[in-house]
């Protein structure tokens, strides 16, 4: 149980890591500290996921637009 709760904590960890990447708001030092913390399936998986999400935002975005 203790192994979920750690990969969980990874993930959102690097879900917050990736989504200040794409905005560009990462600070270096914060940078330094989550890559020495972050494994680097977290940042995959959370890399795909913010793909997913800003695909999915744009297109959403586009239909309300578009008639």
């Amino acid at each position: 149980m203790s192994g979920i709760f750690s990969f969980l904590r990874g993930f959102i960890r690097a879900l917050g890591a990736v989504f200040s990447a794409m905005f560009g708001v990462r600070r270096g030092r914060a940078a330094d500290r989550d890559w020495s913390a972050i494994r680097p399936l977290h940042i995959v998986a959370a890399g795909i996921a913010a793909v997913a999400v800003f695909i999915a935002v744009l297109l959403l975005v586009v239909n309300a637009v578009v008639p």
